[in-house]
C-alpha cells in the first residue's frame, strides 16, 4: 500500500518534467529554429528603380534632327517645309535660318561642279553630325542645278541643294527618306505598328535583322562541281576592298566580323525547268526558301552569341548551267539573286560555257564587282540603311568610293538602331520588373540590380541625348544601356529560380518540418492540460 502511495507521488512529478521538456522544446524551436531558418533562406534582393522604369517607359521617343536653312527665302519657304516635315511622328525638326557667308557666296558662284560646291561647302559650313544643310540656291546662283537639270541635289555628306521653286512635297519626301529608315522607325515602334503594315512594306520591315552591338558576316563560295570548274576568285582581296571599308565606317555604330570558306561538292537542292523562251534554266521564286534548308547545316556552326548574316555565291552545276531565277510572272529577275529574311542572301553566278575540247578542271573568273555589290546591297537593307528614290529632278551624289556610306546615311543608320535599342531596352526592364514581381524566391543580387541602375541611367542620358539631336551621344549610351539590361536580364542568378514556382517549395518544406512539428503539438496539448489541472478554480458560495 506504502509502494503504491510511492509511485503515486511520482507520476505528477514526472508529468511536470515532461511538460517543461515539451514546452522547453518548442520555445527553442520558435525563438531560435524559426529566426535561423527564416535567415537562411531569406531571399536576397537588392533594390531596383520600379518607378523610374515606368516613367521612362511613358516618356515620348522623338529624334530631335537639326537643321539650317542657308539662303535668302520667302518665309512662305519656311513655313511651308516646316509643316510639310511635321507629319513624321519619330523626328521632330529644329528648323534655323540664316544668311550665306561671304565665304559661301564666293565658293557657290565659283563652283562649275556640284560634287566640287558640295566638298568646299561641307568644309566651310562645318554641319555637325546628325544635322542637315539645306542651302536655297537664288537664280543667279543656281547655274550648278541648271547644268545638272534638278531642282534637287543631295550631297555625299550632309548638305542639301535646292531652288527656291522646289517642289515642297519631293523636298520634304527627300528629307524624310535621309534622315530614317521609314520602315526601321515603325518597325521600332511596336508590333502593333508593325503588324499595320502590309504587302511589300511588310516584308521589307520583317527582313531587318535585329538590333545587337554586332554581327559575324560570313561569305560562303559553293562550288559543287570542282572536278569541272576551277574557280579563280581572291576572296581575301574582295573582303578588304569591299567589306572591310564599310565595317569600318559602321563601327561606332554596330561591330562586323567578316571571314569567308569554300564549300566544295555541295549545292542547292533545286529542281530548275528549262525555258525555251529565254534559253536557260528557270529557278521559280517559291523554290527559293527550300534552298536555304538544304545548305544551312554545312555553312558552320560556331560558339557565338551574336546574330550570323550568310552571303553565298552559288556557281550552277554545268547541266543546270545558266541559271537564272524567275519571278511569280515568269519573266528573270534581273539582280539574280535573292535575300533571306534576318539570315543574309544567295547569289547565282552563271559561268561561260565550257569547252568540251579543253581537258578538266577549267579555269573561270567570277565577276568581283557583282558579287560584292550585291552583298552591300543586301546588308544596307537587312541592317537597315536609309535610300532615297531617284526622281526625274532629283540627283543623289555618290560615295567618292562605291562601298561607303554617305554621312546622311550613316547619321540614318545610327538613328535606327538607337530607336530599336530604346524599344528593346524598354521591353527588357519592363519584363524584367514583371518578372521579378511575379516570382517572389528569385535572387537579385548586388551585380544585377547594378546593371539595371546603370542600363537605368544610361537610357534616361540617351532619351534626353536623342530628344536634343546629340546622335554620336545617343548612339554610345543607348548601346551601353542595352548591353547592361540584357546582362541583368540574362544573369545565371535570375534564370535560376525561372522555371521553380511556390507549390514546389511546399514539397521540400512539408518532409522537413511535418515529422518534428507533429510531437510539439502533441507535446504542448499536455503542458495545456496540466495547465488546467493546477489552475485554481473559484468555489460558488450560496
Amino acid at each position: 500500500m506504502a509502494q503504491v502511495d510511492k509511485d503515486s507521488k511520482k507520476e505528477p512529478n514526472a508529468t511536470r518534467e515532461g511538460a517543461w521538456a515539451a514546452a522547453g522544446f518548442a520555445v527553442v524551436l520558435v525563438v531560435v529554429g524559426l529566426p535561423v531558418w527564416w535567415y537562411t533562406t531569406t531571399v536576397y534582393r537588392a533594390h531596383l528603380p520600379y518607378g523610374t522604369i515606368q516613367q521612362l517607359s511613358r516618356q515620348l521617343r522623338y529624334h530631335g534632327v537639326g537643321m539650317t536653312l542657308v539662303g535668302v527665302t520667302d518665309p512662305a519657304f519656311t513655313m511651308d517645309l516646316e509643316r510639310q516635315l511635321k507629319s513624321m511622328r519619330s523626328i521632330k525638326f529644329l528648323l534655323a535660318q540664316r544668311r550665306p557667308e561671304k565665304e559661301e557666296l564666293k565658293i557657290i558662284r565659283a563652283t562649275d561642279t556640284l560634287h566640287d560646291l558640295d566638298e568646299k561647302l561641307t568644309a566651310t559650313a562645318l554641319i555637325a553630325s546628325g544635322t542637315l544643310g539645306l542651302f536655297i540656291l537664288s537664280e543667279s546662283d543656281s547655274r550648278v542645278l541648271d547644268a545638272a537639270n534638278v531642282s534637287i541635289a543631295v550631297g555625299r555628306h550632309r548638305l542639301i541643294f535646292v531652288k527656291p521653286e522646289v517642289d515642297m512635297t519631293l523636298l520634304s519626301s527627300v528629307i524624310k527618306d535621309m534622315v530614317i529608315n521609314t520602315l526601321a522607325s515603325k518597325k521600332a515602334d511596336g508590333n502593333k505598328v508593325l503588324h499595320e503594315l502590309k504587302g511589300q512594306q511588310r516584308k521589307e520591315a520583317m527582313r531587318q535583322v535585329p538590333t545587337e552591338p554586332g554581327y559575324d558576316v560570313t561569305l560562303t563560295l559553293m562550288v559543287p562541281e570542282p572536278q569541272l570548274i576551277s574557280v579563280n576568285w581572291d576572296a581575301k582581296k574582295a573582303v578588304s576592298d569591299y567589306l572591310k571599308p564599310f565595317a569600318k565606317q559602321v563601327q561606332s555604330i554596330s561591330e562586323i566580323s567578316i571571314r569567308s570558306q569554300v564549300l566544295y561538292m555541295t549545292g542547292l537542292n533545286v529542281s530548275p525547268q528549262w525555258s525555251s523562251s529565254y534559253s536557260h534554266f528557270a529557278l521559280p521564286e517559291e523554290q527559293l526558301p527550300l534552298t536555304i534548308n538544304a545548305i544551312e547545316a554545312k555553312l558552320g556552326s560556331y560558339v557565338r552569341t551574336r546574330p550570323s548574316l550568310h552571303f553565298v555565291v552559288y556557281i550552277p552545276r554545268v547541266k543546270q548551267a545558266p541559271l537564272f531565277i524567275h519571278k511569280a510572272d515568269g519573266t528573270p529577275l534581273e539582280i539574280n539573286s535573292f535575300m533571306v529574311p534576318r539570315w543574309g542572301g544567295v547569289m547565282i553566278h552563271n559561268v561561260p560555257a565550257l569547252d568540251v575540247n579543253a581537258s578538266y578542271p577549267q579555269s573561270v573568273e567570277l565577276d568581283t564587282h557583282w558579287i560584292m555589290t550585291t552583298v552591300l546591297t543586301h546588308l544596307h537593307k537587312l541592317l537597315p540603311v536609309p535610300t532615297v528614290k531617284n526622281e526625274e529632278s532629283l540627283l543623289l551624289m555618290a560615295p567618292k568610293e562605291s562601298c561607303k556610306l554617305a554621312d546622311w546615311q550613316l547619321d540614318g543608320l545610327a538613328r535606327a538602331r538607337v530607336s530599336s535599342y530604346l524599344a528593346n531596352i524598354r521591353i527588357t526592364l519592363q519584363s524584367l520588373c514583371e518578372l521579378v514581381g511575379e516570382i517572389s524566391n528569385m535572387v537579385i543580387s548586388d551585380e544585377v540590380g547594378g546593371w539595371v541602375w546603370g542600363a537605368v541611367e544610361e537610357w534616361g542620358e540617351c532619351g534626353r541625348a536623342t530628344r536634343e539631336g546629340r546622335l554620336q551621344e545617343a548612339t554610345l549610351y543607348c548601346s551601353r544601356s542595352f548591353m547592361q539590361a540584357d546582362a541583368a536580364f540574362f544573369h545565371p542568378s535570375m534564370l535560376a529560380l525561372l522555371y521553380f514556382p511556390d507549390n514546389q517549395k511546399y514539397a521540400i518544406y512539408v518532409p522537413l518540418f511535418l515529422p518534428v512539428s507533429i510531437p510539439v503539438i502533441l507535446s504542448l496539448k499536455v503542458v495545456l492540460g496540466l495547465y488546467k489541472k493546477q489552475t485554481p478554480q473559484k468555489v460558488k458560495s450560496d
